[in-house]
């Protein structure tokens, strides 16, 4: 899927004080199948600018197309459709559920057609190597594993966009590298537009483009 960002701004309203501009006047192209890294500073925006282009916060102003489709014109229902059909999310914290088995915390994005995908899950737990893992509670899991199960979700709806938020940011590297390697591989096999958000200036490098966010502005 081709993503297009149009003079996006993000501003919260503060108690005391002006209201706090996050994003300010971003514009951006991500045709389908690019691998891109946002970079930059901590409090840079580039969070706040991924939840927007994966549908879960609205902008205070601008348009994100995806596809063409100018998609906060939209209803909620169709950001939320959008978000469960296309669109794959992986975080710095897994946001497994406890009381879920492996298998089940996986098939959470898919839950209404979990009998029917229960093979993929399987398929993709194997590949990450997690399949004897299935029917551990997420406590029972290093936190590498864990790590793979986000992973192991995001992926189960094929997505046609992955938006993965310092997704290695809590691991030691040789752990960290492992899921880069899997997140890629992934990526490229499924044909998957790849957005990321990242301080690792080596895994920035891996990807098609690095774009830079510095105090809520692309910086060439």
């Amino acid at each position: 899927m081709n993503i297009q960002a149009k003079n996006l701004n993000k501003n919260y309203i503060q108690e005391k004080g002006p209201d706090l501009e996050v994003l300010k006047d971003v514009n951006l192209e991500i045709p389908l199948g690019q691998k891109i890294a946002l970079a930059g500073p901590s409090g840079a925006g580039k969070s706040t600018l991924i939840h927007i282009l994966g549908l879960m916060d609205r902008p205070t102003s601008g348009k994100v197309f995806i596809d063409g489709i100018d998609c906060f014109l939209m209803d909620d229902n169709y950001l939320c459709n959008m978000r469960k059909k296309s669109i794959g999310f992986l975080f710095q914290f897994h946001y497994l559920l406890p009381d879920f088995t492996v298998l089940e915390n996986v098939l959470i994005p898919v839950w209404e057609n979990k009998i029917s995908k229960k093979s993929y899950a399987l398929e993709i737990l194997n590949r990450v190597g997690l399949y004897s893992k299935i029917n551990c509670l997420p406590n029972e899991l290093s936190g590498g594993q864990q790590q793979r199960v986000a992973l192991a979700r995001s992926l189960i709806n094929n997505p046609k966009i992955i938006f993965a938020d310092e997704p290695t940011g809590n691991l030691d590297r040789t752990i960290g590298v492992e899921i880069e390697n899997l997140l890629f591989e992934f990526s490229t096999n499924l044909e998957t537009t790849l957005v990321l958000v990242t301080h690792n200036q080596e895994l920035a490098f891996r990807t098609d483009r690095v774009i830079n966010i510095v105090d809520g502005r692309m910086v060439v």
